[in-house]
């Protein structure tokens, strides 16, 4: 029995259409996978400087800061961090000690330059560890340097994501000098340590 070249054109057409949707589906599946969503800090998130002195330890900590980033979450899994900024306003830093605040301020030149501010360059995540390795720039009265920030995940049941990490650094990597009081009879270390909780939201 011969086939007419119709029959064959038809048979093509079906062909390359099944092959057309089936890309198309691929694609669609792949694109809803990958998808980034805007998410922004809500206000149980917290920020908390950290140091020591000759006489006591010392921290201030923030409640009142902006961070928003683009994530990619799929089936309660996050899967990729695409871009994130953060800004602090530097006088939402407060200790328990006006003092201290004041001194803090100056050696962070506050006046000048009013916000410590992160923007991520690039980001890895590692799913089964929940872990997210973040490259950014930190600027901090005025010197901008780079910075690598390892923080763990977790995506909660109402959809936010909580972030929480630990960095370390020197107050003479931003050009500041650590505070001195009562005549510098009281100084403080030049290293401090940043701790984070960030919880995210759409």
């Amino acid at each position: 029995m011969k086939t007419s070249n119709n029959t064959k054109w038809s048979m093509r057409s079906v062909s390359s259409l099944l092959v057309v949707t089936l890309l198309l589906s691929i694609t669609a599946t792949s694109q809803k996978a990958t998808a980034q969503t805007a998410y922004k800090v809500i206000t149980t998130s917290q920020i908390k400087v950290s140091g020591t002195s000759n006489l006591h330890d010392w921290d201030m900590t923030a409640n009142n800061f902006n961070c928003e980033g683009n994530f990619s979450v799929n089936d309660g899994v996050l899967k990729d961090l695409s871009s994130m900024t953060f800004t602090l306003p530097v006088t939402s830093l407060k200790s328990k000690e006006k003092l201290m605040d004041t001194r803090a301020y100056k050696a962070m030149n506050a006046e000048k330059f009013k916000t410590i501010t992160f923007k991520l360059t690039d980001a890895t995540i590692v799913s089964q560890q929940k872990t997210i390795k973040a490259n950014g720039n930190l600027t901090i009265s005025g010197v901008t340097k780079p910075v690598t920030i390892q923080s763990t995940y977790v995506v909660n049941t109402d959809g936010s994501i909580t972030i929480k990490g630990s960095e370390p650094l020197k107050m003479s990597t931003h050009g500041m000098k650590a505070p001195s009081f009562m005549m510098g009879a009281l100084k403080t270390g030049d290293d401090v340590t940043i701790d984070f909780l960030l919880k995210l939201k759409k």
